[in-house]
C-alpha cells in the first residue's frame, strides 16, 4: 500500500497483525514545553503523544505504563479507531492529520513514507539509540529502506529457541479426545471420525446444538489452514518453493485437499450452519463451549478460551495439534525470523521533539526495559527468587479467571513490541521473558497436564517439529505495488469461489468449481503477481545473506 516508488522498502520486516494509526491531538501531544536534550543527553520532562489503537481497551495507565512514564517522563494517550482501520489511515494521509506515533503494517509504513508522513530516525538512534543499536547488531542494517534511511522500529528476535508458549493451531476439545480414548491425531480425515463419533452422541451442549466444526471466515477458513495442513510456514497466502521462487498458495494441489476437507464436514453435516458469519459469532460460539474443533491461532482464541476457563467447563478447553493433509505431510512450518514483532512504530512529522520518542524505544530495549514490557514490575508481577525472576502467583491465578486483567493490570500494547525474544537473556544471566518452559508448565491447570501426558507431552509446543530460521516471512516485507491490484482481484475471487467449494453438493460438482477458480485465479494475474513478488523475495534474500557475513 504504497505510492510509486522504486522497490519499496523490502527490508522492512514487521509483522503485520494489527494496524494502528490515530489523529493528533494538538493540545496535548509534544506540546508540553519539556527542554530538548542535546548531544544524545537524556530528558524526563513530562511529555505526551498521540497513538492511534485497533483495541479500545487499552489505556496508558497500568503500572507498567507508569513505570515508562516515571524513567522517561513520555506518556501516550491512545486513540481507537473504529471501522476499516485501512481506510482511516489513508484519510489521515490525504489529510495530513494524523498522530505523533503511528503503529502499523510494513505495507502502510511505505505509504507514509512515500507521502513524507513519516520521518527517518537513523540520526535520532546515532544520538539516542544505543540499546537499539546495541539489541539489532547485525540485523541493525535490516532496518533500512532500499533509499538507506530507517523509517520504523520493531522487536527484534534475539534467541533461536522454540517459545515455550507455541501450539500448533488446529483445535480439538479435550472431552472429545478423552471419548475418542485420546487416539493419536495426525491427519484431517481422522478428525473427521472422532467428530462425527462425538456428535452422534453429543447432539446438544448445556442445551444448544453442538457444532462439531468452525471457523472464522476469511483466511483462517481457506487460508491458513490449508498450509499448515500442508506443514508449510506461514507465508500469508503465499509458498516458497525449493528454488526460492514465490507461488501463489491456494491453488496448490494441497489446497484443493484441504477445500474436499471442508466439503466433506459440510457433506456430513459435521460443519457450522453458520460458517460464513461474523468472527465475532464464531468467538462467541467457542467460548460457550459448543465448537469441538476448529482452526485458530492462540492469539485469536485466547480471549474465549480464558472465557471457557472462567466459567469452570475446563473439558471445554482446546488441545493444540498439527494436523496434515495425510501420513506423508513433511512438517516444516515452524519457523522463526529476525523480527519478533506483529507491527512497528514510525514517527510522524507531526511530533515534537522526536527524540523524546526514541529516548523511550531505547529504555525499553535496555534491560530494566526488558523487564518492564516483558515482566512487568518488580513485587507486583514477579519476584526474585534464587536469583531468577519468578511471576507471582496471584497474578497468573487472577490472569487465568480475568481475560481483560492485562489492561489495568499488565504489559500491554505495542510497548510489547520491543521484546528481544522468548528465549533471550539478559545481562544477568536470566530470561528477557517469563515464556519459559517451567512458567508455561505451571500455568497449565490440573486436566490440560493430563490431557498432554496422554500423549506423553509436558506442553503443546512439544507437538511441533524443531523450529528453522529463515530470513523473513513474506507477509513482514511491504507488498510489491504492482501486486496490490491483482492480491484484491485474489481476495474477491476467494470470498466469491471458496464458499461453493465448500458447499458443493457432489464430487462433480466440486470439481467444476475448483476449475472454474483456478481459472479465475490465472486470469487475475497470478504469473504476474508471483514473478513480483519472487523477484522482491529474491532481493531482500540477498541483502539478508549480505547483512549476515
Amino acid at each position: 500500500m504504497k505510492l510509486k516508488k522504486k522497490l519499496f522498502g523490502i527490508i522492512s520486516i514487521a509483522l503485520a497483525v494489527s494496524l494502528m494509526a490515530g489523529c493528533a491531538d494538538k493540545n496535548e501531544a509534544g506540546n508540553t514545553g519539556a527542554q530538548t536534550p542535546e548531544n544524545g543527553s537524556k530528558s524526563t520532562g513530562p511529555i505526551t503523544y498521540t497513538m492511534s489503537i485497533t483495541d479500545s481497551k487499552l489505556k496508558w495507565e497500568t503500572p507498567v505504563d507508569k513505570l515508562i512514564t516515571e524513567k522517561t517522563g513520555v506518556s501516550i494517550k491512545y486513540q481507537p479507531i473504529v471501522g476499516d482501520e485501512a481506510q482511516k489511515m489513508d484519510l489521515w494521509l490525504a489529510s495530513g492529520d494524523y498522530p505523533d506515533l503511528l503503529f502499523m503494517s510494513p505495507n502502510m509504513t511505505g505509504k507514509y513514507r512515500d507521502g513524507d508522513a513519516i520521518i527517518p530516525l537513523e540520526d535520532l538512534i546515532d544520538q539516542y539509540g544505543p540499546n537499539i543499536k546495541k539489541r539489532f547488531g547485525k540485523n541493525y542494517e535490516l532496518l533500512r529502506d532500499t533509499d538507506g534511511h530507517i523509517y520504523s522500529l520493531y522487536g527484534v528476535n534475539l534467541t533461536q529457541e522454540a517459545p515455550a508458549n507455541a501450539a500448533a493451531s488446529f483445535l480439538v476439545q479435550y472431552d472429545v479426545l478423552k471419548e475418542a480414548g485420546y487416539p493419536e491425531l495426525k491427519t484431517l480425515d481422522q478428525l473427521v471420525g472422532v467428530l462425527k463419533d462425538y456428535y452422534t452422541k453429543h447432539p446438544t451442549i448445556d442445551g444448544k446444538e453442538t457444532i462439531p466444526f468452525s471457523a472464522y471466515w476469511g483466511g483462517l477458513t481457506f487460508a491458513n489452514p490449508a498450509i499448515a495442513a500442508a506443514g508449510l510456514p506461514d507465508q500469508g497466502f503465499n509458498m516458497i518453493d525449493k528454488d526460492n521462487n514465490v507461488k501463489f498458495a491456494l491453488t496448490e494441489p494441497f489446497a484443493k485437499r484441504y477445500y474436499q476437507f471442508l466439503n466433506k464436514l459440510q457433506s456430513e453435516g459435521l460443519m457450522d450452519k453458520n460458517i460464513f458469519g461474523k468472527g465475532e459469532e464464531n468467538l462467541a460460539k467457542i467460548a460457550q463451549g459448543r465448537v469441538l474443533a476448529e482452526f485458530m491461532p492462540g492469539w485469536l482464541l485466547n480471549g474465549a478460551e480464558k472465557s471457557i476457563v472462567a466459567s469452570g467447563k475446563l473439558e471445554r478447553q482446546y488441545a493444540k495439534i498439527p494436523l496434515y493433509i495425510d501420513e506423508n505431510t513433511e512438517d516444516h512450518s515452524f519457523v522463526v525470523t529476525p523480527s519478533g514483532s506483529s507491527s512497528n512504530w514510525a514517527i510522524s512529522n507531526k511530533a515534537k521533539d522526536p527524540e523524546r520518542i526514541i529516548q523511550m524505544i531505547d529504555f525499553m530495549f535496555s534491560d530494566e526495559g526488558q523487564k518492564a514490557i516483558n515482566w512487568g514490575v518488580e513485587g507486583l508481577h514477579y519476584e526474585v527468587k534464587d536469583g531468577k525472576r519468578v511471576q507471582k502467583q496471584d497474578y497468573l491465578d487472577k490472569a487465568k479467571m480475568s481475560p481483560d486483567l492485562k489492561y489495568t493490570d499488565g504489559p500491554a500494547g505495542p510497548i510489547t513490541s520491543f521484546s528481544i525474544g522468548d528465549g533471550a537473556k539478559l545481562e544477568d544471566g536470566d530470561y528477557a521473558t517469563p515464556n519459559t518452559k517451567e512458567a508455561v508448565i505451571a500455568s497449565y491447570d490440573d486436566l490440560t497436564k493430563e490431557v498432554l501426558s496422554k500423549y506423553g507431552k509436558t506442553t503443546w509446543s512439544d507437538f511441533l517439529p524443531k523450529p528453522e530460521p529463515v530470513p523473513a516471512l513474506l507477509w513482514q516485507l511491504n507488498e510489491p505495488e504492482e501486486t496490490k491490484a491483482i492480491f484484491k482481484k485474489f481476495e474477491d475471487t476467494l470470498n466469491k469461489e471458496i464458499p461453493k467449494l465448500i458447499l458443493a453438493k457432489s464430487a462433480d460438482e466440486f470439481e467444476s468449481a475448483w476449475n472454474r477458480f483456478v481459472e479465475q485465479i490465472d486470469k487475475a494475474g497470478k504469473a504476474k503477481y508471483e514473478e513480483t513478488w519472487t523477484k522482491t523475495w529474491q532481493e531482500y534474500v540477498e541483502r539478508y545473506n549480505e547483512a549476515m557475513k
